[in-house]
């Protein structure tokens, strides 16, 4: 089976994603070390920006089953990783411990995500008769 320009180029726009978020990863574990709590913030928001702006490019050369696939994945399984984790943590480190605290809260910010990105697409698809 031979390989499309179009799967190239799906390719190389991954891995540059992927180098892209890891470089973010490595900065946001620096960068704390060296400056305020507010600049920090502020750098690990924009570097967290770039990370994802790194991969849209992939996520546009992508046809609709590809793009459905993710989504369906990132919702099953990271829905079902994320609450399995949180019971996980609970268990082992108990309901008041900072690991707990840190993992709930991502947990909430992940829903807060979904839940923003999915009223946006239900504004932007409803029809004009409702």
């Amino acid at each position: 089976m031979m390989v499309t320009e179009r799967q190239k180029k799906i390719v190389v726009a991954g891995v540059l994603a992927i180098s892209a978020a890891a470089l973010a990863g490595l900065l946001i574990a620096i960068i704390p070390h060296h400056q305020s709590f507010m600049l920090s913030g502020a750098l690990a928001l924009m570097v967290l920006t770039g990370a994802f702006l790194a991969g849209v490019p992939r996520w546009r050369r992508l046809d609709h089953m590809q793009r459905d696939s993710r989504l369906d994945s990132w919702y099953w399984g990271g829905s079902f990783g994320g609450a399995a984790g949180l019971v996980l943590v609970l268990v082992f480190s108990g309901v008041r411990s900072p690991i707990f605290a840190g993992a709930a809260s991502v947990w909430v910010l992940q829903f807060a995500g979904y839940a923003t990105a999915r009223l946006h697409w239900w504004l932007t698809h409803r029809s004009a008769a409702s």
